[in-house]
């Protein structure tokens, strides 16, 4: 389904209504119809629910990648914009309340710039998702403070979380040594990949033929295991995580 969430931007919410359900801010504000002009629209997008307490799930246990908002929570709005249910539905203290809202007094905060990247996790295979083009979002994406690796030829650069190791995240990919079966480093916990031109300080969205490139380097996930003291890497392929189950 594809769905847009607004939630109040707290520095223009002057009633303080901000995780109050529907009846009390009605009482709170002695209005009937809710103020969508104190609301931003922080998500839009298709997601993998078949229902609005499926999307309360995602928004709070599984953020959707690039997700910058808080977890979905009472008083935020989400709108429903295909479908039969299309429509805005107010995440009350039990349920959803479907409401009128409207949204061309929101500010858009989907409408920033966005980079598109090639997002590798741990057991999973590369995908590209979209982020705005802030550092807040980055930081969102890796789960903490972001460093810049460059270890290819190519003008791309590899975002870690830069405490990773130290915080103990799980083993993700290798990266070997040039002409080499030598492991030169192990990157640990969600990683991404961006274009980084040599003569620009701003990171760009990763083109087709370099997605494509990396995507398919970092394409199978991979297990590490010591052997006589060194650090060994065995790719884990479709076939033998199906015999693993």
């Amino acid at each position: 389904m594809n769905i847009n969430i607004y939630q109040i931007d707290t520095s223009r919410d002057r009633k303080r209504i901000c995780f109050f359900g529907l009846d009390e801010i009605k009482e709170l504000t002695g209005e009937d119809t809710l103020n969508s002009g104190i609301y931003d629209k922080i998500f839009s997008g298709d997601v993998d629910c078949n229902n609005l307490e499926a999307v309360y799930r995602m928004f709070n246990t599984d953020h959707p990648a690039g997700y910058t908002g808080r977890s979905l929570s009472v008083s935020d709005v989400v709108e429903i914009t295909d479908g039969d249910k299309k429509g805005f539905y107010f995440c009350d203290n039990i349920g959803f309340q479907k409401i009128d809202f409207d949204s061309s007094l929101c500010k858009d905060l989907t409408a920033t710039e966005k980079l598109s990247v090639l997002l590798i996790q741990p057991g999973k295979a590369p995908r590209m998702v979209g982020i705005p083009d802030t550092l807040d979002a980055m930081q969102e994406l890796v789960g903490g403070y972001i460093e810049e690796y460059m270890p290819f030829d190519d003008e791309v650069a590899i975002i870690v979380n830069e405490e990773g190791k130290l915080k103990g995240l799980p083993p993700n990919r290798a990266i070997f040594a040039e002409d080499s079966k030598q492991i030169a480093d192990v990157l640990v916990g969600d990683f991404f990949i961006v274009k980084s031109p040599v003569d620009s300080d701003k990171y760009q969205s990763l083109p087709k033929d370099l997605a494509k490139k990396y995507a398919e380097k970092f394409k199978y996930p991979e297990r590490f295991y010591r052997q006589n003291g060194e650090i060994k890497v065995h790719q884990i392929k479709p076939k033998e995580r199906s015999d693993a189950r």
